[in-house]
């Protein structure tokens, strides 16, 4: 079973990939889930997650699934 440590670094490395992949900024990710720049930017710091809500749906947006977000799976 993952630590939250874990999982957290998992989250922030997954959220990063994805957002590159689409060629976002940072402040890109904030409009789409109405959050500021400054929250996206600890999210990909690891400093803090974003809520399983957030999360959804930008795993949604990113055509992933929620599993890929938490590192369950590859796909």
């Amino acid at each position: 079973m993952l630590k939250n440590e874990e999982i957290k670094e998992i989250v922030r490395q997954r959220l990063i990939e994805c957002r590159k992949e689409q060629h976002l900024t940072q402040t890109d990710v904030g409009l789409i889930v109405n959050k500021k720049k400054t929250t996206v930017a600890t999210w990909e710091q690891g400093k803090t997650m974003p809520d399983i809500e957030t999360l959804y749906n930008l795993a949604k947006y990113y055509g992933k699934t929620i599993n890929y977000m938490f590192g369950e799976s590859d796909e």
